[in-house]
């Protein structure tokens, strides 16, 4: 698909402001795939990531059970990857609760050029901020071996995932995961709201952007100040210029949006130009009009700051007509809800994991445990708070495998059969448990070619006997 640049149609009229899908241009494949696919469906919901059992985005959960988690990860192109308590993400529905497709969405990746303020720092020209607040939204989650904010260290390869927060005339990244990355992505990213848009350029915050040569999407766009984007580039295309404001010659212009007038919308973000007369605020860019909404908890008054879940429809304008609005502060909703198995108990510490979550189960009520206590293996549904890495559980709650969840088995591989995508999994107690992959399964630090003889852990849904496999992980 060939795709038209900026300097084809920059004196055309510009449109409306709006946020963040991203557009369909290609069906899938396995393995690399075109990014997007199938357009809009019944739903489209934008959030942060604050559990497992599937998938939780900001309290409302979502079987992700049938449907590979993607990103992009260069112009046009989306590989599989694995969500991460924090990512933001974006999730189309056409069947309420359950996802048709989820795409993981960072707000910036690249080098750290600075660090300021204790738990500040800046990439590709935009301010970032942890935070360690719930009442202010999602506590910042840390990866890649971070394990706070003062892990992070200028010329730091990250990942930041966060909701955009207005500071004064400009948007800091109000971050909801910082990733430790081992080297510099194939393209660096970054996201936010355009402004002073000129011939062929224009501003993300402490950013300007060259789209001289950038491929547009979607194809028939119109840029305009104010409106949301997202761009990739190469990292030899990062430059200083005058004043030292770096300079990103970008591969591609992707702009973001809800979706058509009538689309069914939930966006989370925190709320900036609240008018109380005109019943409106802005949400990272979403203009929201909410006379009628419904507000919880009931007792709930909103702010500017605070960070809210708001369903409604889009209009034509791009704005959003919400229903209702929830207030994610930690005190009415969990911060974090797991389900899954048991994963490396340690009794003594009482941690273990979840889905791939530490958790911290010290001082947590245990409800319906056999014995009253944990043990490996157990299936488990966790509500609890967020530390910087991870859940520190308040209630346990222990129950036999519901027909149909995410489980998780851990052992070693053998009688790997590529023809038929299976292979037998022996677990530490000598139980055989067969296994089988499909085209949508994640592999993380393993491929079916080096299955054999491997500790994997591997998650899926149990169907007569079988595990068929959402993911497979060498078992660190």
């Amino acid at each position: 698909m060939k795709y038209p640049s900026l300097s084809a149609w920059m004196a055309s009229t510009v449109g409306i402001v709006s946020l963040v899908v991203i557009s369909a241009c290609g069906g899938s494949t396995d393995g690399d795939v075109g990014s997007g696919g199938t357009g809009m469906t019944a739903g489209t919901v934008l959030g942060t990531v604050n559990g497992f059992g599937s998938v939780f985005v900001d309290g409302q959960r979502y079987d992700d059970s049938r449907v590979p988690t993607l990103r992009e990860n260069a112009p046009g192109v989306e590989v599989q990857t694995e969500a991460r308590l924090g990512d933001s993400v974006e999730v189309e529905y056409s069947t309420a609760g359950v996802a048709a497709r989820l795409h993981v969405n960072a707000a910036v990746s690249g080098e750290v050029a600075s660090v300021g303020a204790p738990g500040s720092f800046t990439v590709l020209g935009q301010s970032v901020a942890t935070n360690a607040d719930p009442t202010l939204g999602p506590v910042t989650q840390f990866g890649g071996g971070y394990s706070n904010a003062a892990s992070v260290a200028a010329g730091d390869a990250v990942e930041v995932h966060g909701v955009l927060v207005k500071q004064g005339s400009t948007y800091t990244v109000r971050a909801t995961r910082v990733q430790h990355l081992a080297a510099l992505p194939p393209y660096l990213k970054v996201t936010g709201l355009v402004s002073a848009l000129g011939n062929n350029s224009f501003k993300l915050a402490g950013l300007q952007v060259d789209a001289s040569a950038a491929m547009l999407l979607p194809l028939g766009g119109h840029l305009a100040d104010g409106e949301m984007v997202a761009v990739l580039a190469l990292p030899s295309a990062l430059s200083a210029t005058t004043g030292s404001m770096p300079r990103l010659a970008a591969a591609q212009v992707r702009i973001q949006s809800l979706g058509a007038k009538g689309a069914q919308a939930s966006v989370s973000g925190a709320i900036s130009g609240l008018n109380t007369g005109m019943s409106s605020f802005d949400l990272g860019g979403v203009h929201v009009l909410y006379a009628g909404a419904t507000v919880s908890p009931a007792n709930a008054s909103l702010s500017n700051g605070r960070y809210v879940r708001v369903s409604g429809q889009v209009l034509a304008d791009g704005s959003v007509q919400a229903t209702a609005i929830t207030l994610r502060d930690g005190q009415n909703e969990p911060e974090a809800e797991l389900k899954g198995n048991v994963i490396g108990f340690d009794a003594v510490a009482k941690t273990f994991q979840v889905r791939g979550v530490a958790v911290d189960a010290n001082g947590a009520t245990l409800e319906s445990c056999p014995g009253g206590v944990l043990a490996e293996g157990l299936y488990v549904e966790i509500e609890g708070s967020l530390t910087a890495t991870g859940v520190k559980a308040k209630k346990v709650h222990c129950e036999d495998e519901p027909s149909g969840a995410t489980v998780e088995r851990e052992g070693t591989a053998s009688a790997v059969d590529m023809g038929a995508t299976s292979f037998t999994l022996t677990t530490s107690g000598g139980t055989a448990v067969a296994v089988r992959w499909t085209s949508t399964t994640y592999f993380s630090n393993v491929s079916p070619a080096t299955l054999s003889g491997q500790r994997v852990e591997v998650q899926g849904t149990l169907s007569n006997g079988v595990l068929i496999a959402q993911k497979i992980a060498v078992d660190d």
